[in-house]
C-alpha cells in the first residue's frame, strides 16, 4: 500500500532529528565538552537523548497515523527545534571556537542556536489546550490561540535579529549576529522577562481550557485527560526538584521527568485506542526489550567468554563465536517470554482472551456431551467477545 505524503513527512523530520542529536554527540566528543553544560558525562547525554527524542518518537506516531491531529506536529516541532538548538550550538562552537575556518556553517548554525528555545516553550505549553483532537476545546479560545501565535512569532522574529554575540553569558564567545539590528538592541532588556511572563500567562490559560473541557468530556476522552494531566502535575512537581540536585543525578532525574509528558501522551492516546496502533506498539515494546536484554545477555557471555578462555590462542574469537550462538539460541524463546509478559501487563484483556481460548481447547479434547460443549462455547465466546447476545445452532449429524 502507498504510504501518504504525510507519512513520510512525520518519519522523515523523525529521522532528520535524530541525526542532527547524532551529530551533536559526536562533536561533543570531538570537543571534550558541551557547549551548553561545559561538561562532558554520559549522564548530561542520557538527559540530552531521552528527554526529546521522545517527544519526536510520540509526534511521529501520531502524525503518521493521524496527519490532522495537530498535537503529533506539535511534538515533532519540538523535538526537532531542540535538536536544531542542540546542534546549532555544539557544530558552532566546533566551526567557531574551536576550530575557527575549518569547518562551513558555522554562523548559520549559531544563528539557529540563537532563537530556537522560545518556540519549544511555547508549543509545549499550548499542547493542554489543544490535547487530545488537536483543537480548542470551543469557538473562544480561538482569539487566545491566534493571539499566543502571533505574540510567539514576535518574540521569535526579534531574537532572530538580536545584535551582538550569538552565544549565552557563561559560554565561549562567538562572532557578533550577521543579522543583527542594533536600533532595536534596548528592547532585549526587556524581552526576557515579558515573553516569560505572557509564557506562563498562556499556560495558564492552557490548563484553565484543559479543565474546561475535562469537566465536558466522557469516557475515553476523560481518560486521556486524565494522563495528560498526570504529566503535567509530574512536570510542575519534579522539575525544579531536578534542578535542583546536583551534577548527574539532577541530569539523569531532569531526562526522566521531561519524559513524562511523551510517555502520558503516548498512554493517552495509545492505550484508550484514539487510534488503531496497539499492534505498532506491542512490537514495539516486545523487540526493544528483547534488544535490551539479548544485547546485555550478549555483552555479559563475551566477556565472561573472554576471562575464561584467556589462556587459548583465539580466545577473544572463541568468546565472542561462543556468545553469538547462545544469543541466537535464546531469541525465541525470549520472545515468547516478553511477548506474554507484554501482553500481561498491557494488554490484559487480548492476554486473559487468548488464555481463555486455550483452556477451552483443552476442554475441547476431551468433551463428548454436545450439550455441555454448546454451553460452554456460548460461555467462551460470551467472556473473550462480550457481545450483547449469543445464538448457537448445530445442525444434527445422521446416525448409522
Amino acid at each position: 500500500m502507498r504510504r501518504p505524503w504525510t507519512w513520510w513527512l512525520a518519519w522523515g523530520t523523525w529521522a532528520v532529528t535524530l541525526a542532527m542529536y547524532a551529530a551533536a554527540l559526536l562533536i561533543i566528543q570531538i570537543v571534550g565538552y558541551s557547549v551548553a553544560t561545559q561538561q562532558n558525562t554520559w549522564a548530561a547525554r542520557l538527559a540530552l537523548l531521552v528527554a526529546f527524542v521522545a517527544f519526536t518518537t510520540v509526534g511521529a506516531l501520531v502524525a503518521s497515523r493521524q496527519p490532522r491531529n495537530a498535537v503529533g506536529w506539535m511534538f515533532l516541532g519540538v523535538g526537532l527545534l531542540v535538536a536544531l538548538s542542540v546542534f546549532g550550538g555544539e557544530y558552532g562552537n566546533y566551526a567557531l571556537v574551536e576550530h575557527p575556518g575549518f569547518a562551513p556553517g558555522g554562523y548559520l548554525a549559531s544563528w539557529l542556536y540563537l532563537w530556537t528555545w522560545f518556540p519549544v516553550q511555547a508549543l509545549i505549553v499550548t499542547v493542554p489546550m489543544v490535547f487530545p483532537d488537536g483543537r480548542v476545546p470551543g469557538p473562544r479560545w480561538r482569539p487566545v490561540l491566534r493571539a499566543w501565535i502571533v505574540f510567539t512569532l514576535l518574540v521569535v522574529g526579534l531574537w532572530m535579529v538580536r545584535p551582538g554575540p550569538m552565544s549565552d553569558p557563561g559560554e565561549p564567545l562567538r562572532p557578533d549576529n550577521p543579522i543583527g539590528i542594533g536600533a532595536l538592541d534596548p528592547l532585549y532588556d526587556h524581552l526576557e522577562a515579558v515573553s516569560s511572563l505572557v509564557l506562563v500567562v498562556f499556560l495558564l490559560l492552557s490548563i484553565a481550557s484543559s479543565v474546561l473541557r475535562f469537566r465536558r468530556s466522557r469516557g475515553d476522552e476523560r481518560q486521556q485527560l486524565k494522563w495528560m494531566t498526570y504529566g503535567v502535575v509530574v512536570w510542575v512537581i519534579w522539575i525544579p526538584l531536578a534542578l535542583a540536585l546536583p551534577g548527574d543525578l539532577g541530569d539523569v532525574f531532569f531526562a526522566v521527568t521531561i519524559s513524562f509528558l511523551p510517555a502520558a501522551t503516548a498512554i493517552a492516546m495509545f492505550k484508550y485506542r484514539l487510534y488503531e496502533i496497539d499492534r505498532v506498539i506491542s512490537r514495539t515494546l516486545v523487540y526493544g526489550a528483547l534488544t535490551v536484554i539479548l544485547g546485555a545477555a550478549y555483552v555479559g557471555l563475551v566477556l565472561a567468554g573472554q576471562a575464561l578462555f584467556s589462556s587459548y590462542a583465539g580466545g577473544s574469537n572463541l568468546a565472542i563465536a561462543g556468545s553469538t550462538l547462545v544469543v541466537a539460541a535464546l531469541f525465541l524463546p525470549a520472545r515468547g517470554r516478553v511477548q506474554r509478559f507484554v501482553d500481561r501487563r498491557f494488554y490484559r484483556r487480548r492476554y486473559d482472551a487468548q488464555r481463555t481460548l486455550e483452556a477451552f481447547g483443552a476442554r475441547l479434547r476431551d468433551e463428548v456431551d454436545l450439550g455441555a460443549l454448546a454451553a460452554d462455547l456460548r460461555g467462551v465466546v460470551t467472556e473473550t467477545m462480550q457481545p450483547a447476545h449469543v445464538s448457537l445452532w448445530l445442525r444434527e449429524g445422521v446416525q448409522r
